[in-house]
């Protein structure tokens, strides 16, 4: 909580108030698509990237009430080859692929330059998203079971499971 969340706070508050006295600047959040969703065997961490989303709707909206031009982003990505998820898997990599840090970072200057308020990655789980807004949670649970979101943590090396 403290990196996730916490620092938001701490960060934006140094830097927020030049932005709006200068009437820009971009703020850019990096949350997580675990921030969108439940992941098993990962409780702590969603929290956490919820509270980054939470966060960052919760300025954007601010920033909006007081008509200024500073913009935000959240980036929601999947997993990003790192080493902080070391033997996370997915079960179709073509649709979910474990991403490379070169690519997440093209892809959010893009969003920034272009003002996106919202940038998923990969693409296909924008589809996610929808459905999960959508569909009963018993529905969502079987489509995480057939893309192997509910067990991609399973051969997870950076600590025991913390499964129930």
């Amino acid at each position: 909580m403290a990196v996730n969340t916490n620092a938001l706070f701490f960060t934006t508050k140094n830097f927020l108030p030049a932005m709006l006295e200068q009437n820009k600047g971009h703020i850019v959040t990096i949350a997580s698509m675990a921030g969108k969703c439940g992941v098993a065997g990962l409780v702590d961490y969603c929290a956490s990237k919820h509270g980054a989303v939470g966060f960052n709707d919760s300025l954007a909206s601010e920033l909006y009430s007081l008509k200024k031009d500073v913009k935000t982003t959240v980036v929601c990505p999947i997993y990003i080859n790192t080493g902080m998820f070391d033997g996370a898997q997915t079960k179709w990599p073509t649709l979910l692929p474990i991403m490379e840090p070169e690519f997440v970072v093209d892809c959010i200057m893009e969003a920034v330059l272009t003002d996106r308020a919202f940038l998923a990655l990969p693409k296909f789980s924008y589809i996610f998203m929808a459905l999960a807004g959508l569909l009963p949670t018993e529905v969502i649970s079987l489509y995480g079971d057939h893309f192997g979101i509910t067990h991609s943590m399973d051969h997870f090396k950076g600590r025991q499971s913390r499964r129930a």
